[in-house]
């Protein structure tokens, strides 16, 4: 144990006198003086109930809150009252509101919390037994969601790493990246389930994506780790589940895509405005970010030459015979062509937009070509 009290409370006197005293009756009641600001808060909404946008007042809002908040270090939430001289400092590394909030990051709270599903119950997995596919599809689809689940429990992990390290001040962020991280568990839990429910299991990890998933977990800071993770690695993923919805050879499994999809919508554009309000509110942190996006580039390329693309491309192409194949390839072409647009879209709605002009899938986008025409992806 590395943390120690300074007082032995069993063998201190003061206390046991004051325990027995209030277990007599004679209560101190000096806390009863001690509130903080009293508001009326009243929800907005009925329909929608009582959010933390209703709290946005006061002491309690969010609104206000300085970029470095001079109050406690401590659990103490934000309002209470509270003698910072005897409570215990928590040492939270991030301090600066720059250093974690977002744009609307009370509204993606409260979406997460009102939109939660469960992949126990409502995937409906006994439909899989009357989907007809081929053995070469299922496996494929194995290998899918062997990778979707490799990514997506490093998307958990993520967000554990750094909530605990956040001023207990930014309550609103803390919840959130803690619904982020419920929401990848859970994704990891509904594609292990689909492979295994298929009658595969799961095939054959992903060297490549665990150098790029080690990548993001090891960046120097929350901001890093975000534009790593949100404008990068689950955008293309995003791009990666609407493509998936597409090409699923059952219903079942367009559902379970369009679940997962609502959630990792929700985690980019939680990403986009914390870097928006990253470069709003410090502009000189910009370069440092440009450095982060180099590397974070350069390991997302690695993926774009795996087994995991071999996978995809049986199952667009609905089969391995040279036919399926070719049209497997053009339909792909078109995700990986479709991946770095939007990557290009996150990169100008999040104020990056003069990165288009020096990012490594620059060069990457000039040498993909697609034969034929291109196969056509949703909206």
């Amino acid at each position: 144990m590395s943390y120690y009290g300074s007082t032995e409370y069993m063998h201190n006197s003061d206390f046991i006198l004051a325990m027995k005293d209030i277990r007599k009756g004679n209560l101190d009641l000096g806390w009863l003086d001690k509130g903080a600001e009293q508001i009326e808060v009243n929800a907005d909404n009925p329909k929608r109930g009582l959010t933390y946008l209703d709290l946005n007042k006061g002491s309690y809002g969010y609104d206000e809150l300085p970029e470095v908040p001079r109050g406690p270090r401590s659990a103490a939430p934000r309002g209470a009252a509270y003698d910072v001289d005897h409570q215990a400092d928590m040492s939270p590394e991030l301090n600066r509101k720059s250093d974690v909030w977002a744009y609307k990051v009370a509204s993606f709270y409260e979406e997460a919390m009102s939109r939660q599903w469960d992949a126990s119950t409502d995937v409906p997995w006994a439909d899989l037994d009357h989907c007809e596919r081929s053995e070469e599809v299922e496996i494929a689809f194995a290998q899918l969601c062997t990778f979707f689940t490799e990514v997506e429990m490093i998307a958990t992990d993520l967000p554990a790493k750094w909530a605990w390290r956040m001023n207990n001040q930014f309550h609103e962020v803390k919840g959130f990246i803690a619904t982020q991280a419920i929401d990848e568990a859970r994704h990891a839990e509904v594609f292990r389930k689909r492979a295994l429910a298929g009658g595969v299991g799961l095939m054959e990890a992903m060297p490549q994506a665990e150098h790029s998933l080690k990548a993001i977990l090891e960046t120097d800071t929350y901001s890093e780790a975000s534009a790593f993770m949100h404008l990068l690695a689950e955008g293309n993923i995003l791009t990666m589940f609407r493509f998936s919805e597409f090409i699923s050879p059952t219903p079942v499994d367009k559902r379970m895509f369009q679940l997962v999809m609502q959630d990792e919508a929700r985690h980019v554009s939680y990403g986009l405005q914390h870097l928006k309000w990253v470069l709003d509110k410090t502009p000189e942190r910009k370069p440092q970010l440009h450095a982060a996006l180099d590397e974070a580039e350069n390991f997302s390329i690695s993926q774009f030459d795996s087994a995991l693309f071999e996978a995809m491309i049986v199952l667009a192409g609905k089969g391995t015979k040279p036919d399926q194949i070719k049209r497997g390839i053009e339909i792909v072409g078109t995700l990986q062509i479709k991946q770095i647009e939007e990557y290009f879209q996150r990169l100008r709605r999040s104020g990056f937009e003069e990165r288009i002009a020096v990012s490594k899938f620059r060069d990457l986008l000039a040498m993909m070509t697609l034969s034929g025409k291109d196969a056509e992806l949703p909206v």
